[in-house]
C-alpha cells in the first residue's frame, strides 16, 4: 500500500498538481476555501480513480496472459469495478 503514496510523490511534481497559483490578496477567504475544497475534491478522486485504475490493468493483463479467470478474479474485478466508479462518481463536480 505505502509503494501506491510513493508513486504519487514521485508523479506529483510532473502532472501539474504543485504549479504555482497566483491568488489576490483582495480575494473573499471563503472563496479561497471553497477553491481549495473543490479541487482537494476533484485532485483526491482522480488520484483514488488512477489507483483503482492501475490494480484492474494489472488483474487484467494476468487473466489474458493465463487465459482463465478465476472465482477470486470474478469477486475482485467487481470489487474494482465498484471502486473505480465511487471513485470517478466523487471526482465530478457537484451540479
Amino acid at each position: 500500500m505505502l509503494s501506491h503514496f510513493n508513486d504519487l510523490l514521485l508523479a506529483s511534481p510532473r502532472d501539474g498538481a504543485s504549479a504555482a497559483i497566483g491568488i489576490s490578496r483582495s480575494s473573499d477567504p471563503h472563496e479561497v476555501d471553497q477553491l481549495m475544497d473543490a479541487w482537494y475534491r476533484e485532485r483526491q478522486g482522480r488520484i483514488e480513480a488512477g489507483l483503482f485504475l492501475d490494480q484492474a490493468r494489472l488483474l487484467l493483463g494476468r487473466i489474458i496472459s493465463e487465459g482463465r479467470i478465476t472465482p477470486a478474479d470474478r469477486k475482485r474485478a467487481r470489487r474494482l469495478l465498484l471502486a473505480i466508479q465511487e471513485a470517478s462518481d466523487h471526482a465530478r463536480p457537484e451540479a
